[in-house]
Protein backbone atom coordinates (compact mmCIF):
# COMPACT_ATOMS: atom_id res chain seq x y z
CA UNK A 1 0.00 0.00 0.00
CA UNK A 2 1.16 3.64 -0.59
CA UNK A 3 0.79 6.33 1.43
CA UNK A 4 1.20 10.05 1.23
CA UNK A 5 3.05 11.99 3.94
CA UNK A 6 4.38 15.37 4.38
CA UNK A 7 7.68 14.14 4.46
CA UNK A 8 7.22 11.80 0.91
CA UNK A 9 5.99 8.81 -0.03
CA UNK A 10 5.65 5.45 2.05
CA UNK A 11 5.59 1.85 0.52
CA UNK A 12 3.99 -0.82 3.35
CA UNK A 13 3.73 -4.29 2.17
CA UNK A 14 0.72 -5.11 4.13
CA UNK A 15 -2.77 -3.89 4.34
CA UNK A 16 -3.17 -0.59 6.42
CA UNK A 17 -5.92 1.14 8.09
CA UNK A 18 -5.88 4.77 9.58
CA UNK A 19 -5.94 5.05 13.46
CA UNK A 20 -8.27 7.46 14.91
CA UNK A 21 -10.03 8.46 18.07
CA UNK A 22 -7.50 8.96 21.23
CA UNK A 23 -4.44 8.10 19.05
CA UNK A 24 -5.04 11.59 16.75
CA UNK A 25 -7.13 13.52 19.07
CA UNK A 26 -4.66 15.46 20.24
CA UNK A 27 -1.84 14.61 17.91
CA UNK A 28 -3.49 15.99 14.89
CA UNK A 29 -0.29 16.48 13.15
CA UNK A 30 0.61 12.83 13.44
CA UNK A 31 -0.52 10.41 10.35
CA UNK A 32 -1.04 6.83 12.16
CA UNK A 33 -2.20 3.47 10.55
CA UNK A 34 -2.00 0.12 11.75
CA UNK A 35 -1.51 -3.18 9.98
CA UNK A 36 -1.49 -6.78 10.95
CA UNK A 37 0.43 -9.78 10.28
CA UNK A 38 3.63 -11.61 11.09
CA UNK A 39 5.63 -9.57 9.22
CA UNK A 40 5.99 -5.98 7.62
CA UNK A 41 7.88 -3.72 4.94
CA UNK A 42 7.81 0.05 5.39
CA UNK A 43 10.05 1.90 2.56
CA UNK A 44 10.62 5.11 2.96
CA UNK A 45 11.75 8.18 1.76
CA UNK A 46 13.62 9.71 5.28
CA UNK A 47 17.49 9.71 6.66
CA UNK A 48 19.78 7.17 8.04
CA UNK A 49 19.40 8.46 11.22
CA UNK A 50 17.09 6.32 13.41
CA UNK A 51 16.22 5.15 17.25
CA UNK A 52 17.87 1.59 18.14
CA UNK A 53 15.49 0.35 20.86
CA UNK A 54 17.30 -2.75 22.96
CA UNK A 55 15.53 -5.50 23.70
CA UNK A 56 15.81 -5.19 27.55
CA UNK A 57 16.20 -2.12 30.06
CA UNK A 58 19.73 -2.86 29.76
CA UNK A 59 20.30 -3.47 26.41
CA UNK A 60 21.95 -0.35 23.96
CA UNK A 61 19.61 2.53 22.97
CA UNK A 62 20.17 5.82 21.33
CA UNK A 63 19.77 7.67 17.93
CA UNK A 64 22.07 5.97 15.65
CA UNK A 65 23.13 5.93 12.38
CA UNK A 66 22.67 3.08 9.45
CA UNK A 67 25.78 4.10 8.22
CA UNK A 68 27.51 3.29 11.22
CA UNK A 69 28.75 -0.06 12.33
CA UNK A 70 25.67 -1.37 14.49
CA UNK A 71 25.44 0.09 18.19
CA UNK A 72 25.40 -3.15 20.28
CA UNK A 73 27.76 -4.74 22.34
CA UNK A 74 31.15 -6.10 20.38
CA UNK A 75 32.79 -9.03 20.77
CA UNK A 76 32.31 -10.17 24.23
CA UNK A 77 29.50 -12.97 24.14
CA UNK A 78 29.51 -13.52 27.55
CA UNK A 79 28.27 -10.03 27.94
CA UNK A 80 25.59 -10.13 25.19
CA UNK A 81 24.28 -12.59 26.58
CA UNK A 82 23.55 -10.88 29.81
CA UNK A 83 22.77 -7.43 28.44
CA UNK A 84 21.51 -7.93 24.70
CA UNK A 85 19.53 -10.87 23.03
CA UNK A 86 22.14 -13.54 22.05
CA UNK A 87 19.75 -15.07 19.72
CA UNK A 88 18.96 -12.61 17.44
CA UNK A 89 22.15 -10.37 17.88
CA UNK A 90 23.60 -9.30 14.22
CA UNK A 91 27.18 -8.14 13.76
CA UNK A 92 26.28 -6.46 10.08
CA UNK A 93 22.23 -5.60 10.49
CA UNK A 94 20.79 -2.86 12.55
CA UNK A 95 18.45 -4.75 15.01
CA UNK A 96 15.80 -2.83 17.05
CA UNK A 97 13.36 -4.42 19.18
CA UNK A 98 10.07 -3.44 20.28
CA UNK A 99 10.17 -0.12 17.83
CA UNK A 100 12.41 2.18 15.66
CA UNK A 101 11.97 5.63 14.66
CA UNK A 102 13.78 6.70 11.65
CA UNK A 103 14.28 11.16 10.77
CA UNK A 104 13.40 13.15 7.60
CA UNK A 105 16.11 16.35 6.94
CA UNK A 106 12.68 18.69 8.79
CA UNK A 107 12.80 16.83 11.99
CA UNK A 108 9.80 14.79 11.36
CA UNK A 109 10.04 10.93 12.01
CA UNK A 110 8.93 7.88 10.85
CA UNK A 111 7.79 5.41 13.52
CA UNK A 112 6.92 1.44 13.24
CA UNK A 113 5.91 -0.26 16.31
CA UNK A 114 4.71 -3.30 17.61
CA UNK A 115 1.15 -2.80 19.15
CA UNK A 116 0.64 -6.43 20.23
CA UNK A 117 2.26 -9.32 19.46
CA UNK A 118 5.47 -11.27 20.54
CA UNK A 119 9.20 -10.92 20.04
CA UNK A 120 9.22 -8.04 17.61
CA UNK A 121 12.25 -7.07 15.69
CA UNK A 122 13.10 -5.00 13.50
CA UNK A 123 15.87 -4.66 10.47
CA UNK A 124 16.75 -1.06 9.80
CA UNK A 125 18.45 -0.24 6.68
CA UNK A 126 18.31 2.80 4.48
CA UNK A 127 14.68 3.40 2.85
CA UNK A 128 13.59 0.89 4.61
CA UNK A 129 12.37 -1.18 7.68
CA UNK A 130 11.28 -4.84 7.89
CA UNK A 131 9.27 -6.30 10.86
CA UNK A 132 8.75 -9.22 12.16
CA UNK A 133 6.94 -10.87 15.27
CA UNK A 134 6.78 -14.61 16.28
CA UNK A 135 2.52 -14.10 16.82
CA UNK A 136 0.65 -14.59 13.43
CA UNK A 137 -1.75 -11.90 14.30
CA UNK A 138 0.27 -9.45 15.81
CA UNK A 139 -0.88 -5.68 14.76
CA UNK A 140 1.65 -2.55 14.08
CA UNK A 141 1.50 0.83 14.39
CA UNK A 142 2.87 3.03 11.97
CA UNK A 143 2.90 6.67 11.91
CA UNK A 144 4.70 9.95 10.60
CA UNK A 145 4.67 13.50 12.39
CA UNK A 146 6.42 15.85 14.71
CA UNK A 147 8.81 13.59 16.74
CA UNK A 148 7.53 14.05 20.35
CA UNK A 149 3.92 14.09 18.93
CA UNK A 150 4.38 10.84 16.76
CA UNK A 151 5.80 8.79 19.97
CA UNK A 152 3.01 10.14 22.22
CA UNK A 153 0.46 8.36 19.50
CA UNK A 154 2.77 5.51 19.75
CA UNK A 155 2.08 5.09 23.95
CA UNK A 156 -1.62 6.38 23.81
CA UNK A 157 -1.95 3.73 20.68
CA UNK A 158 -0.37 0.87 23.22
CA UNK A 159 -2.44 1.89 26.13
CA UNK A 160 -5.61 1.47 23.95
CA UNK A 161 -4.66 -1.91 22.15
CA UNK A 162 -3.33 -3.70 25.27
CA UNK A 163 -5.68 -2.18 27.76
CA UNK A 164 -2.86 -1.64 29.86
CA UNK A 165 -2.85 -1.16 33.63
CA UNK A 166 -2.76 1.80 35.10
CA UNK A 167 0.78 1.74 37.16
CA UNK A 168 1.35 2.37 40.95
CA UNK A 169 3.83 5.81 40.04
CA UNK A 170 6.68 6.13 42.06
CA UNK A 171 6.39 9.35 43.48
CA UNK A 172 3.47 9.18 44.72
CA UNK A 173 3.54 5.79 46.03
CA UNK A 174 7.27 5.02 47.20
CA UNK A 175 8.51 8.40 47.62
CA UNK A 176 12.12 9.46 46.89
CA UNK A 177 14.08 6.20 47.29
CA UNK A 178 17.04 5.35 49.41
CA UNK A 179 18.91 2.35 48.02
CA UNK A 180 22.11 0.27 49.13
CA UNK A 181 23.61 -1.09 46.46
CA UNK A 182 26.18 1.66 44.87
CA UNK A 183 27.78 2.35 48.33
CA UNK A 184 27.55 -0.50 50.18
CA UNK A 185 26.91 -3.01 47.51
CA UNK A 186 26.68 -6.90 48.85
CA UNK A 187 28.55 -5.38 52.19
CA UNK A 188 25.12 -5.15 53.12
CA UNK A 189 24.06 -5.49 56.64
CA UNK A 190 21.71 -5.56 58.92
CA UNK A 191 22.73 -2.48 60.99
CA UNK A 192 23.81 -0.82 58.26
CA UNK A 193 20.28 -0.62 56.32
CA UNK A 194 18.82 0.07 60.47
CA UNK A 195 21.38 2.96 60.72
CA UNK A 196 20.81 4.48 57.23
CA UNK A 197 16.79 4.12 57.96
CA UNK A 198 17.04 6.43 60.85
CA UNK A 199 18.84 8.90 58.37
CA UNK A 200 16.89 8.90 55.68
CA UNK A 201 13.91 9.40 57.37
CA UNK A 202 15.28 12.85 58.47
CA UNK A 203 16.15 13.70 54.95
CA UNK A 204 12.68 12.86 54.05
CA UNK A 205 12.84 9.33 52.06
CA UNK A 206 10.12 7.41 51.54
CA UNK A 207 11.51 4.04 51.18
CA UNK A 208 14.32 2.26 51.93
CA UNK A 209 15.58 -0.68 49.36
CA UNK A 210 17.91 -3.69 50.50
CA UNK A 211 19.65 -4.20 47.13
CA UNK A 212 21.83 -7.11 46.52
CA UNK A 213 23.79 -8.96 49.85
CA UNK A 214 20.76 -10.55 52.13
CA UNK A 215 19.80 -13.83 50.55
CA UNK A 216 21.66 -17.02 51.08
CA UNK A 217 22.54 -17.27 47.33
CA UNK A 218 21.11 -16.85 43.90
CA UNK A 219 18.12 -18.74 43.88
CA UNK A 220 17.84 -19.54 47.38
CA UNK A 221 15.91 -16.67 48.96
CA UNK A 222 16.44 -16.34 52.68
CA UNK A 223 18.01 -14.36 54.85
CA UNK A 224 21.61 -14.97 55.26
CA UNK A 225 23.74 -14.47 58.03
CA UNK A 226 24.47 -10.80 58.44
CA UNK A 227 19.86 -9.98 58.37
CA UNK A 228 20.08 -13.04 61.58
CA UNK A 229 16.42 -11.38 62.87
CA UNK A 230 15.26 -11.87 59.72
CA UNK A 231 14.12 -9.74 56.34
CA UNK A 232 10.46 -9.05 57.96
CA UNK A 233 12.06 -7.75 61.13
CA UNK A 234 13.92 -5.17 59.19
CA UNK A 235 10.94 -4.22 57.05
CA UNK A 236 8.87 -3.55 60.32
CA UNK A 237 11.49 -1.60 61.55
CA UNK A 238 11.72 0.55 58.70
CA UNK A 239 7.77 1.13 58.43
CA UNK A 240 8.34 1.86 62.23
CA UNK A 241 10.25 4.82 60.55
CA UNK A 242 7.25 5.68 58.05
CA UNK A 243 8.36 4.15 55.46
CA UNK A 244 8.37 1.76 53.12
CA UNK A 245 10.49 -1.26 52.63
CA UNK A 246 11.68 -2.48 48.96
CA UNK A 247 13.83 -5.46 48.50
CA UNK A 248 15.92 -6.67 45.74
CA UNK A 249 15.84 -10.44 44.13
CA UNK A 250 16.42 -12.19 41.31
CA UNK A 251 13.50 -14.51 41.01
CA UNK A 252 13.58 -15.64 37.45
CA UNK A 253 17.47 -16.71 38.05
CA UNK A 254 19.71 -19.57 40.07
CA UNK A 255 22.90 -20.60 40.78
CA UNK A 256 24.29 -23.80 40.34
CA UNK A 257 24.21 -24.73 43.96
CA UNK A 258 21.02 -23.14 44.78
CA UNK A 259 18.97 -25.62 46.44
CA UNK A 260 16.17 -25.44 43.82
CA UNK A 261 18.52 -26.44 41.13
CA UNK A 262 19.94 -28.99 42.96
CA UNK A 263 16.65 -30.70 43.55
CA UNK A 264 14.33 -29.28 40.65
CA UNK A 265 16.48 -29.00 37.73
CA UNK A 266 13.96 -29.78 35.46
CA UNK A 267 12.03 -26.49 36.42
CA UNK A 268 15.27 -24.48 34.22
CA UNK A 269 15.33 -23.84 30.79
CA UNK A 270 17.28 -26.36 28.53
CA UNK A 271 19.07 -26.73 25.46
CA UNK A 272 18.75 -28.75 22.51
CA UNK A 273 20.94 -31.61 23.91
CA UNK A 274 19.35 -31.54 27.46
CA UNK A 275 21.64 -29.78 29.38
CA UNK A 276 20.98 -26.46 31.24
CA UNK A 277 21.06 -23.43 29.43
CA UNK A 278 23.14 -20.53 30.65
CA UNK A 279 21.62 -17.46 30.79
CA UNK A 280 24.34 -15.45 31.88
CA UNK A 281 27.40 -14.64 33.89
CA UNK A 282 27.41 -12.86 36.93
CA UNK A 283 28.87 -12.63 40.64
CA UNK A 284 31.78 -14.77 38.73
CA UNK A 285 29.52 -17.87 37.75
CA UNK A 286 26.93 -18.31 35.06
CA UNK A 287 23.61 -19.26 36.48
CA UNK A 288 20.48 -20.77 34.99
CA UNK A 289 17.03 -19.05 33.91
CA UNK A 290 13.71 -20.68 35.17
CA UNK A 291 11.15 -22.18 32.47
CA UNK A 292 8.19 -20.52 32.76
CA UNK A 293 6.42 -22.45 30.15
CA UNK A 294 6.14 -25.10 33.45
CA UNK A 295 3.44 -25.20 35.49
CA UNK A 296 5.82 -26.41 38.05
CA UNK A 297 8.10 -23.56 37.89
CA UNK A 298 5.21 -21.20 38.26
CA UNK A 299 4.02 -23.07 41.60
CA UNK A 300 7.48 -22.38 42.97
CA UNK A 301 7.52 -18.75 41.68
CA UNK A 302 4.30 -18.28 42.99
CA UNK A 303 5.00 -19.90 46.66
CA UNK A 304 8.70 -17.84 47.14
CA UNK A 305 7.11 -14.29 46.16
CA UNK A 306 4.20 -14.61 48.09
CA UNK A 307 6.27 -15.84 50.86
CA UNK A 308 8.66 -12.84 50.44
CA UNK A 309 6.16 -10.33 50.20
CA UNK A 310 4.57 -11.49 53.00
CA UNK A 311 7.62 -10.12 55.36
CA UNK A 312 5.97 -6.90 54.90
CA UNK A 313 7.82 -5.76 51.63
CA UNK A 314 6.15 -2.70 49.76
CA UNK A 315 8.50 -3.13 46.71
CA UNK A 316 10.64 -5.32 44.61
CA UNK A 317 13.29 -4.90 42.56
CA UNK A 318 13.05 -7.61 40.49
CA UNK A 319 16.52 -8.01 38.60
CA UNK A 320 17.97 -10.11 35.62
CA UNK A 321 14.42 -11.04 34.40
CA UNK A 322 15.82 -11.19 31.04
CA UNK A 323 16.44 -14.85 31.89
CA UNK A 324 13.27 -15.88 31.76
CA UNK A 325 12.82 -14.81 27.97
CA UNK A 326 16.42 -16.17 26.51
CA UNK A 327 16.10 -18.87 23.21
CA UNK A 328 16.00 -22.31 24.73
CA UNK A 329 13.76 -25.68 24.50
CA UNK A 330 10.19 -24.76 26.22
CA UNK A 331 7.01 -27.00 26.15
CA UNK A 332 4.89 -27.02 23.21
CA UNK A 333 7.31 -24.38 21.66
CA UNK A 334 6.05 -21.86 23.72
CA UNK A 335 7.13 -18.10 22.30
CA UNK A 336 9.47 -17.02 24.51
CA UNK A 337 8.40 -13.68 25.29
CA UNK A 338 5.04 -15.45 26.05
CA UNK A 339 6.59 -17.66 28.94
CA UNK A 340 8.20 -14.43 30.20
CA UNK A 341 5.25 -12.31 30.89
CA UNK A 342 3.40 -15.26 32.60
CA UNK A 343 6.11 -15.46 34.68
CA UNK A 344 5.51 -11.61 35.47
CA UNK A 345 1.61 -12.34 36.04
CA UNK A 346 2.27 -14.97 38.38
CA UNK A 347 4.99 -12.93 40.31
CA UNK A 348 1.74 -9.69 40.26
CA UNK A 349 -0.92 -12.52 41.69
CA UNK A 350 1.12 -13.69 44.23
CA UNK A 351 2.09 -10.28 45.61
CA UNK A 352 -1.08 -8.07 44.67
CA UNK A 353 -1.61 -4.99 42.91
CA UNK A 354 -0.41 -2.86 45.96
CA UNK A 355 3.01 -3.63 45.37
CA UNK A 356 5.08 -1.95 43.10
CA UNK A 357 7.36 -3.79 41.20
CA UNK A 358 10.19 -2.35 38.70
CA UNK A 359 12.08 -4.59 36.01
CA UNK A 360 15.31 -4.13 35.36
CA UNK A 361 17.17 -6.60 32.95
CA UNK A 362 13.32 -6.83 31.61
CA UNK A 363 12.19 -7.69 28.11
CA UNK A 364 10.20 -3.56 27.41
CA UNK A 365 8.01 -5.26 25.13
CA UNK A 366 6.70 -8.36 27.03
CA UNK A 367 6.68 -6.44 30.60
CA UNK A 368 4.55 -3.60 29.85
CA UNK A 369 1.25 -3.24 32.23
CA UNK A 370 2.66 -5.82 34.57
CA UNK A 371 5.30 -3.92 35.94
CA UNK A 372 4.93 -0.55 37.35
CA UNK A 373 8.55 0.82 36.92
CA UNK A 374 11.66 -0.31 34.71
CA UNK A 375 14.81 0.53 35.09
CA UNK A 376 15.89 1.59 31.60
CA UNK A 377 19.12 1.74 31.24
CA UNK A 378 22.64 -0.31 32.48
CA UNK A 379 23.86 0.37 35.95
CA UNK A 380 24.91 3.82 36.71
CA UNK A 381 28.57 3.85 38.46
CA UNK A 382 30.28 6.81 40.39
CA UNK A 383 32.55 7.94 37.16
CA UNK A 384 31.17 9.06 34.23
CA UNK A 385 32.54 6.51 31.69
CA UNK A 386 35.06 3.68 31.64
CA UNK A 387 37.77 3.53 28.93
CA UNK A 388 38.49 0.09 29.32
CA UNK A 389 35.27 -1.31 28.78
CA UNK A 390 35.57 -0.40 24.71
CA UNK A 391 32.19 -1.07 22.57
CA UNK A 392 30.08 -2.07 25.38
CA UNK A 393 27.37 0.54 26.03
CA UNK A 394 25.82 -1.23 28.40
CA UNK A 395 28.76 -1.09 30.64
CA UNK A 396 28.15 0.57 34.26
CA UNK A 397 28.74 4.65 33.65
CA UNK A 398 26.40 7.50 34.46
CA UNK A 399 27.15 8.45 30.73
CA UNK A 400 25.68 4.69 29.54
CA UNK A 401 22.73 5.17 32.25
CA UNK A 402 21.57 8.88 31.00
CA UNK A 403 21.93 8.01 27.60
CA UNK A 404 19.65 4.73 27.60
CA UNK A 405 17.04 6.45 29.76
CA UNK A 406 16.78 9.97 28.14
CA UNK A 407 16.36 7.77 24.92
CA UNK A 408 12.95 6.25 26.54
CA UNK A 409 11.49 8.83 28.48
CA UNK A 410 8.32 8.57 25.66
CA UNK A 411 7.16 5.32 27.86
CA UNK A 412 6.41 7.26 31.13
CA UNK A 413 2.78 7.33 29.97
CA UNK A 414 2.66 3.24 29.82
CA UNK A 415 5.28 2.63 32.62
CA UNK A 416 7.50 4.43 35.29
CA UNK A 417 11.12 5.15 33.92
CA UNK A 418 13.58 4.76 36.23
CA UNK A 419 17.31 6.11 34.98
CA UNK A 420 19.02 4.57 38.70
CA UNK A 421 20.51 6.34 41.27
CA UNK A 422 21.48 10.21 41.54
CA UNK A 423 24.71 11.50 43.06
CA UNK A 424 25.26 13.93 45.45
CA UNK A 425 28.32 12.40 47.22
CA UNK A 426 31.76 13.44 46.28
CA UNK A 427 33.35 10.49 49.05
CA UNK A 428 33.94 7.25 47.08
CA UNK A 429 33.30 8.67 43.34
CA UNK A 430 35.24 10.22 40.68
CA UNK A 431 32.30 12.37 39.38
CA UNK A 432 32.27 16.47 39.57
CA UNK A 433 29.36 18.58 41.14
CA UNK A 434 28.55 19.10 37.69
CA UNK A 435 27.63 15.38 36.66
CA UNK A 436 25.95 14.88 40.18
CA UNK A 437 23.41 17.98 39.55
CA UNK A 438 23.01 16.45 36.05
CA UNK A 439 22.48 13.11 37.26
CA UNK A 440 19.33 14.36 39.66
CA UNK A 441 18.19 16.39 36.72
CA UNK A 442 17.39 13.36 35.14
CA UNK A 443 15.98 11.85 38.35
CA UNK A 444 13.47 14.93 37.88
CA UNK A 445 12.94 14.68 34.42
CA UNK A 446 12.63 10.51 34.42
CA UNK A 447 9.78 11.24 37.52
CA UNK A 448 11.74 8.43 39.78
CA UNK A 449 13.64 10.02 42.49
CA UNK A 450 16.42 7.26 43.73
CA UNK A 451 19.68 7.89 45.44
CA UNK A 452 22.62 5.54 47.08
CA UNK A 453 24.88 8.51 49.41
CA UNK A 454 24.89 6.98 52.82
CA UNK A 455 24.23 9.80 54.95
CA UNK A 456 27.31 9.77 56.56
CA UNK A 457 29.38 10.14 53.57
CA UNK A 458 27.75 13.73 53.04
CA UNK A 459 29.26 17.17 53.80
CA UNK A 460 26.89 19.54 55.22
CA UNK A 461 26.50 21.15 51.87
CA UNK A 462 25.84 18.20 49.92
CA UNK A 463 23.21 16.97 52.34
CA UNK A 464 21.25 20.43 51.71
CA UNK A 465 21.38 19.59 48.01
CA UNK A 466 20.10 16.03 48.62
CA UNK A 467 17.22 17.65 51.02
CA UNK A 468 16.25 20.15 48.18
CA UNK A 469 16.32 17.37 45.33
CA UNK A 470 14.06 15.52 47.71
CA UNK A 471 11.55 18.31 48.14
CA UNK A 472 11.58 19.11 44.47
CA UNK A 473 10.76 15.72 43.77
CA UNK A 474 7.82 15.24 46.47
CA UNK A 475 6.61 18.42 44.99
CA UNK A 476 5.85 17.10 41.92
CA UNK A 477 7.56 18.97 39.48
CA UNK A 478 6.35 20.22 36.05
CA UNK A 479 8.06 18.24 33.18
CA UNK A 480 8.35 19.34 29.73
CA UNK A 481 10.33 18.16 26.81
CA UNK A 482 10.70 20.34 24.29
CA UNK A 483 13.10 18.51 21.62
CA UNK A 484 14.91 15.23 21.90
CA UNK A 485 17.05 15.96 24.93
CA UNK A 486 15.88 19.15 25.64
CA UNK A 487 13.47 19.40 29.18
CA UNK A 488 12.68 21.95 31.20
CA UNK A 489 11.72 21.65 35.15
CA UNK A 490 9.71 24.46 36.40
CA UNK A 491 10.32 26.57 33.64
CA UNK A 492 14.06 25.99 33.75
CA UNK A 493 15.22 24.37 30.50
CA UNK A 494 17.94 22.31 30.72
CA UNK A 495 19.96 20.47 27.77
CA UNK A 496 21.15 17.42 27.93
CA UNK A 497 22.76 16.65 24.13
CA UNK A 498 26.13 18.35 25.01
CA UNK A 499 26.83 15.90 27.64
CA UNK A 500 25.33 12.37 25.43
CA UNK A 501 27.22 13.75 22.34
CA UNK A 502 30.22 15.38 23.83
CA UNK A 503 33.48 14.95 20.80
CA UNK A 504 35.83 15.43 23.98
CA UNK A 505 36.60 14.95 27.77
CA UNK A 506 33.63 16.46 29.84
CA UNK A 507 35.80 16.90 32.51
CA UNK A 508 39.62 15.26 34.02
CA UNK A 509 37.43 13.90 36.89
CA UNK A 510 35.14 11.80 34.58
CA UNK A 511 36.80 8.84 33.55
CA UNK A 512 38.24 5.83 35.10
CA UNK A 513 40.43 3.36 33.85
Amino acid sequence: MIIDTDSGRLTIGARVSPLSGAVTSHNTRVKAYEASGSSLTVSHPFGSHFLRHGWTSWSSTRWWDVQREPWRVWDKPQRTLTAEDAATDSETDHLSYMLTAVESDSGRVLLVGILEGNSPILRVAAGSIEASSSSADARWFVAEGPEIETFEAYTTAIAETRKVRSPLRALEFLGPIWSSWYSWFEEITDSIITDETAEAERLGYGTIQIDDGWEKTIGDWRANEKFSRGIADLASRIHDHGMKAGLWISPFIAMPDAPVVQKYPELFLHDEDGNLALAGFNWGRNYYGLDLSLPMAHEWLAHTMSEIAGWGIDMFKLDFLYAGAIAAQRSSGMDREQAYRLGLETIRDAVGDEVYLLGSGAVMNASLGVLDGVRVGPDTAPYWDNTERIKDPTGPSVLNAIRNSLSRTWLYPLIDVDPDVAFFRTRGSLLSPEVNALTADVALVCRFAQCSDPVSWLDPAERERVQAWIRAAREHPVIERSARYIYRINGKSIDFAPYLNSTGRISDRLLVK
